[in-house]
C-alpha cells in the first residue's frame, strides 16, 4: 500500500468519512459473566480472606456471524458533521489524497485525559497501520494538552475493535452493563478502554 499521510481534520472531510465502509462481522463478541453470589477470597494467606462479587468476560463464538451496519439513520452525514464541529481535535488517513480513516478527541478537563469519541478506518484498509498511526497521533496530541491517558469506550460485541486496541497497548479500564439506554444498544455491554501515556509534552 502508498504512503499513509494523517494531518488535522477538517468539517469539510466529513462527506468523505461519511462515505466509509466501516461496518463489521465477527464471528466472535465478549460475553460478560456476572457471578451474583458473594465468593470467599483465599488469596490472604490461608486464612478466609474477604468477599467479593465476580466478574468475567469471556470469548464467545456466534452463529451466525454478528454484523453491526455503521451506516444507519445514527451515523448520518448530520451527524458526522455535528461529531466534527464539536470535537476538539482530530486527524484524518489518507491514501493517495483520499480519506480513509479518522480520529476525533475530545479533553475531559476535570479528569486530565483524552476521549477518543469515535475512531473509523474503511474495511478495505484495515490491517495496513492506519489505525495504529491515528492512535499515535492521538497520544501525541494528548501529550501536547498535558493529559495522562487516552481513553474510549466501545461494546463487548465489537471484538475486531476490542483485539486491535489491546494490540496497540490498551487495556480494559472498566466494564458497565447498564449503560445504554432501551433501544438499539440496550443489550451491550459498555467496555470502557485506556492507555497511560509515558510522558506529557513540556510545550
Amino acid at each position: 500500500m502508498d504512503h499513509i499521510e494523517v494531518r488535522a481534520v477538517h468539517v469539510s472531510d466529513a462527506p468523505a468519512l461519511h462515505e466509509l465502509d466501516f461496518d463489521f462481522e465477527t464471528d466472535r463478541i465478549y460475553t460478560l459473566q456476572v457471578h451474583n453470589h458473594l465468593i470467599h477470597n483465599h488469596t490472604n494467606s490461608g486464612e478466609g480472606g474477604g468477599t467479593a462479587f465476580a466478574f468475567e468476560l469471556v470469548e464467545t463464538a456466534v452463529d451466525p456471524p454478528f454484523y453491526k451496519n455503521f451506516h444507519g439513520s445514527e451515523n448520518s452525514l448530520g451527524k458526522i458533521k455535528t461529531l466534527l464541529q464539536t470535537t476538539e481535535g482530530g486527524f484524518v488517513a489518507l491514501v493517495d489524497g483520499n480519506v480513509v480513516g479518522g480520529i476525533f478527541l475530545m479533553v475531559e478537563d476535570n479528569r486530565s485525559v483524552v476521549r477518543i469519541q469515535n475512531m473509523i478506518v474503511a474495511r478495505q484498509f484495515q490491517r495496513y497501520g492506519v489505525g495504529s498511526l491515528l492512535l499515535s497521533c492521538a497520544a501525541d496530541w494528548a501529550r501536547k494538552q498535558k493529559c495522562w491517558a487516552i481513553v474510549l469506550e466501545t461494546q463487548n460485541t465489537n471484538y475486531p475493535a476490542i483485539q486491535f486496541y489491546l494490540r496497540n497497548g490498551l487495556e480494559i479500564w472498566s466494564i458497565n452493563r447498564h449503560f445504554y439506554p432501551p433501544g438499539e444498544l440496550s443489550h451491550e455491554v459498555a467496555i470502557f478502554m485506556g492507555k497511560r501515556l509515558s510522558s506529557t509534552s513540556e510545550s
